[in-house]
């Protein structure tokens, strides 16, 4: 039952993210702009789909590839700053929700990993769905500036929104007779090289925790 259950809920997200997607591109610029923007919020809205899809269709003409590119860029920033916004204003009580999540540990490893890696996590977080609205609310919770994190959130949203307008349009070049299948392909790939951020940054989280782990015992022996 339980599994019938989350087939139905996958299924609703799904064609919910499809309609979200297909409601940004017929709607234009400022329609894939907001649904980019509410991303960096609330990770249910499908901004990668968006921007591909955007490529895709300007590919056949119907969009301009820079203003799907431009409009991918200002949501990106957009929403990834009112995350950090969010978690500045929120200061300690966001700290203490993500140590009631995610345990007091890794909430210590991530603030050690703001403080040191800061840049490259505000940079590389845009790659990285969901997971990119912890960082932003870190970054802000944890006192990052607002000026190195728009630096750096600048940098990774331009490339983020590049390379996922450019799939669409370089696979729906690819699958000229087939569009649909050039946009399932070009998500894919998409999808993938989010995966391959995520791993990569998961060994550092793990990498962090261990070194926090080995200083922490470290300093109960020398409290002994």
């Amino acid at each position: 039952m339980w599994n019938s259950f989350g087939a139905l809920g996958l299924g609703t997200l799904a064609r919910w993210s499809d309609s979200a997607a297909n409601w940004a591109v017929d709607h234009g610029y400022p329609a894939i702009m907001v649904i980019v923007a509410g991303d960096g919020v609330i990770p249910l809205f499908p901004g990668e789909t968006v921007v591909v899809t955007g490529g895709n269709i300007a590919n056949q003409g119907k969009l301009s590839l820079l203003l799907v590119i431009v409009a991918g860029f200002v949501g990106a920033i957009v929403g990834d700053n009112i995350a950090y916004w969010i978690g500045r204003l929120g200061g300690e009580r966001i700290h203490r929700f993500f140590r009631k999540v995610a345990g007091a540990h890794r909430v210590a490893a991530a603030d050690r990993m703001v403080q040191e890696r800061g840049a490259v996590l505000v940079t590389a977080g845009r790659f990285l769905p969901g997971i990119r609205l912890a960082i932003n609310l870190s970054c802000g919770a944890g006192n990052m500036s607002w000026k190195k994190f728009a630096t750096f959130n600048a940098l990774g949203a331009s490339v983020w929104s590049a390379q996922a307008a450019l799939l669409g349009y370089a696979f729906g070049n690819l699958f000229k007779d087939n569009h649909l299948l050039g946009l399932g392909v070009a998500i894919g790939v998409a999808l993938l090289m989010g995966l391959a951020v995520a791993g990569y940054e998961h060994r550092r989280v793990r990498t962090t925790n261990r070194l926090l782990a080995a200083e922490t015992a470290e300093t109960g022996k020398s409290d002994v």
